[in-house]
Formats: structure tokens, C-alpha cells, sequence
């Protein structure tokens, strides 16, 4: 039979990008009621079978990509690592994580299917040798002026092979490096750091087969403070790259800020505190202990944003970014909440007369405090204008864009709209209600900062 597959995707690819398959069949198209058919897998479950009439080349093009979409996405919780695990539970000597969902494997077979007899259902045929299969991940290599369906080789700058490859990041290289603004300042006795996590491909099978250390480098200003490196294995929470990893495997998570590394008990050297007056720490994986002549990735520079007046107010916002990874940007600058409540007035008559009986010391009486107009069914909605700390656009603006963009987005600092605020009060999902951004350039402006306004995903309900 002369059923084949002419065009098809496959290795690694974002799920918002076109998953374009090609098929024709010179022998059967002609038969009463035909159609193609493309059934999709994803893990052990078969969980679409299309069917399309032949096109005006007796083919049939399919697009699977809303079909991943459903099926892939980022982890609620990798941000914490070194501190937490995936599960939330205190883990400090785990900086990486393996996947849940953010890398999906999924397979496509195709066939076809015709009536042989007069009102009869058709007879469906899947095609043995048309096994197609695509990694998947929650994000798109798409650039301007790229001409859909991308190559096999569209997520090959994300592949940490050599000093151009990148993690799955929105921040982008500025000079000799991709940097990362973080934050790390004592406010009134209090230590305030931030979270930052990196996601990388891993593995032989998508040609990522030397992603074995991640090495850390304090420095002020031009100055060596300390290095040292954390091991991608299981012990640390990750996985070292072979053949034959399963899908969360091909996914490792790491976490990388100074909060994160702060708290890790694997390597003390590499806390920040042990590396007093660091201005920036460099992150590049590596294929061996010894980063010289070993480097696998661009150079990652934390760079340790200016104490400012507002420091106190310390937010953060991490989220899902474009690439199937997450990334985080600290809000140091000036910072605003504003609370609505939703409520319900009711009327009390106040007043003892359920239990008065007018005999000596249970005589009706009506107190100045009591009835009248009450509050019930209290429902507030906190909303947060967070200001960045200035800086580079270049460094900024792609981050911004990233956050607007994203589907989910998390906000961590130390008061989020309860009564009294702490320093712990934790992650919390939020909604970045700004539905226009301008952006800022650095050949056009001098140091930028951004505003934005977030609204708290869940109202807190004053019970």
C-alpha cells in the first residue's frame, strides 16, 4: 500500500508552536466516504482520533498542537528549591527537581478509514509504519520571521551542548551574558532574598547529554569571591543525562537564586553569606567538575539589585514563561495595595427580648452598642502596584514581556492582604490585570524601571 507520511515534526518543540503532519494515500483515497485519519497518544492513553477529508492533492495536513496544549504544562511549585521540594516538603539538600507535565511525550499514528458496503459505518484502518513521535514542551521557539511548521532543530538553542545554548529562560544575553536582576539586602534585621529557578533539557535521546554540573562563581565586581558546583544527579534531585529517561526526567528543574542557595545545606560555600560584599554570581553548566573547557551554556549572571528606600515592601513575581520553564523578576521598587470588599449589610433589632422576663436581673434592655446595620459574607479582593527597582531595559524588558504573557503567574513578598504581615507569608497565585504594556529600550532611554498592577488569584473570605 502507498500510505506515507511526507511531512512530519518531531524532537523538540513548544506546543504553541504548529505540530504539522502530512499524509496521502494513492491507494484507497478513491473509496466511498474516505477520510484520513491521525490517532493521538499521549503517555499509555489514546486521547484524540481525527479525521479530515483528502485536501485538492488527495492529502491531509494535521495539526496536533491544541491537542498537546492540554497535556503539558510547567509545575506549580519548582520556584523554592533548595529549600522545598515539588511537594512542599523541606528539602535542603535537593536543588533540582525532575517534571510532572513540563515535557510530554506524544505519538501519532495514521490511517484511514471507508464505507465498503451500502449504509454500513466505515471501516477504520490504522497504517503499521506511521509511528511518528514528538517531545513537547509548554512554550514556542517561534521568532519573528520564523516560517511555520519550525524545523527539528527549532528548540537546538536551548539544547546545553556549548557556550551558546541556553536554558529555558526568557531573560536574554546582554553582552557576555544572559542577566538575571536578583535581590539579597538586610532591612531592619531582616535578611530579604529572592527566589529564582531555571529549567533545562536533559538527556541523550534529545541530543542533551552533558548537562552534569551547574557551577556557581561569587565575584565583587571583577573580584573571585568562591565557586563551586551542584552535581544533576538523583541524590540532588535531578537526574544525570543518559539514554532512555522518561519524560519527567527530560525536564530538570533547578534552583538558583539567592534564596534558594541561601538555604541549600549541599555546598555551604556556595551561600551567599558565605560571600560577603558578592556583587553578582555566574551560573554555566557544565560536563565536569572542572568548568575551563567543560562549559555547556551561555553564563548566567545574578546580579544583586541596589539596596533602595522601598526595600522593606520586598515582592516577587515568578511565572511560566514562553520557553516550557519558568522565570522570576524581584519588585523592590515603590509598592501599593488596595483592598475591595465585597460584603452584605443586614439589620439586627439588638436587645435582650429571646431571654428577657422582666423579673429582677432579666429585664428587657436595650444597650447603645447593640443592634442596628452588620456586615456579613465578607469577600476581599487585594490588588498590589509593584514597581521594579531601576535598571537596564535590555535586562528588564524581556522579562516584562515574558510576565505579561504568561499563563500563570505567582507572587511571593511579605504581605499579601492579610492583617498582619510577615516575612514568611508565602506564595500565593496571582493575575497581572494590565492588559497594555509600553515597553523601554536601553539605545533609547537611560535606567528604566516597570510598574505593574496584580491582583491576588483567590479573594480572601473574612470568616
Amino acid at each position: 500500500m502507498a500510505y506515507t507520511v511526507n511531512q512530519d515534526t518531531t524532537d523538540v518543540q513548544g506546543a504553541w508552536d504548529e505540530l504539522i503532519y502530512v499524509v496521502k494515500d494513492t491507494t484507497n483515497v478513491a473509496e466511498p466516504n474516505y477520510r484520513y485519519v491521525c490517532q493521538v497518544t499521549v503517555g499509555a492513553s489514546v486521547v484524540m482520533t481525527m479525521k479530515q477529508l483528502p485536501n485538492n492533492a488527495n492529502a491531509a495536513v494535521f495539526n496536533i498542537s491544541d491537542i498537546a496544549k492540554a497535556y503539558v504544562k510547567q509545575d506549580e511549585n519548582p520556584f523554592q528549591l533548595g529549600s522545598l521540594n515539588l511537594d512542599g516538603d523541606l528539602s535542603t539538600t535537593t536543588v533540582f527537581a525532575t517534571n510532572s507535565d513540563a515535557l510530554v511525550t506524544v505519538t501519532v499514528d495514521f490511517g484511514y478509514e471507508f464505507t465498503t458496503t451500502t449504509n454500513q459505518p466505515p471501516v477504520q484502518v490504522i497504517e503499521a509504519g506511521t509511528t511518528k513521535t514528538v517531545k513537547v514542551v509548554n512554550g514556542t521557539f517561534m521568532e519573528t520571521g520564523s516560517t511555520a511548521p519550525l524545523t527539528t532543530t527549532a528548540a537546538s538553542d536551548y539544547k546545553l551542548n556549548n557556550t551558546s545554548d541556553f536554558f529555558l529562560s526568557d531573560a536574554v544575553l546582554v553582552g557576555d551574558a544572559v542577566i538575571y536582576p536578583v535581590t539579597s539586602t538586610t532591612v531592619e534585621g531582616t535578611t530579604q532574598r529572592s527566589f529564582a529557578c531555571l529549567a533545562f533539557l536533559n538527556g541523550d535521546d534529545i541530543a542533551v547529554p552533558n548537562t552534569n554540573y551547574v557551577h556557581v562563581t561569587y565575584y565583587n565586581g571583577t573580584s573571585l569571591l568562591g565557586t563551586g558546583y551542584f552535581t544533576n544527579d538523583t541524590a540532588q534531585g535531578g537526574k544525570a543525562p543518559a539514554a532512555g529517561l522518561t519524560d519527567g526526567q527530560s525536564l530538570i528543574y533547578l534552583g538558583i537564586g539567592p534564596a534558594n542557595l541561601q538555604v541549600q545545606a549541599l555546598d555551604v560555600g556556595l551561600r551567599p553569606s558565605a560571600n560577603s560584599g558578592w556583587t553578582h554570581y555566574d551560573v554555566q553548566m557544565a560536563s565536569s567538575t572542572t568548568l575551563a573547557g567543560n562549559q555547556k551554556s551561555a553564563i548566567y549572571r545574578f546580579e544583586k539589585s541596589p539596596c533602595i528606600r522601598f526595600q522593606t515592601n520586598n515582592y516577587q513575581l515568578l511565572w511560566w514563561n514562553s520557553k516550557g520553564g519558568v522565570d522570576s523578576l524581584p519588585f523592590t521598587g515603590k509598592s501599593v495595595m488596595n483592598q475591595d470588599l465585597k460584603k452584605v449589610g443586614y439589620r439586627t433589632i439588638g436587645g435582650n427580648s429571646y431571654g428577657a422576663t422582666g423579673l429582677t436581673g432579666y429585664e428587657y434592655e436595650k444597650r447603645s452598642n447593640s443592634g442596628g446595620k452588620r456586615s456579613g459574607r465578607i469577600e476581599t479582593n487585594t490588588v498590589l502596584d509593584l514597581t521594579t527597582v531601576e535598571g537596564d531595559p535590555e535586562v528588564l524588558t524581556p522579562l516584562i514581556k515574558s510576565l505579561i504573557n504568561s499563563e500563570r503567574v505567582y507572587l511571593y513578598g511579605i504581605d499579601t492582604g492579610l492583617n498582619q504581615p510577615t516575612e514568611s507569608a508565602g506564595m500565593v497565585q496571582a493575575y497581572v490585570t494590565d492588559s497594555s504594556m509600553v515597553y523601554k529600550k536601553g539605545v533609547n532611554e537611560g535606567l528604566e524601571s516597570y510598574q505593574l498592577k496584580v491582583e491576588i488569584s483567590r479573594r480572601r473570605t473574612n470568616a
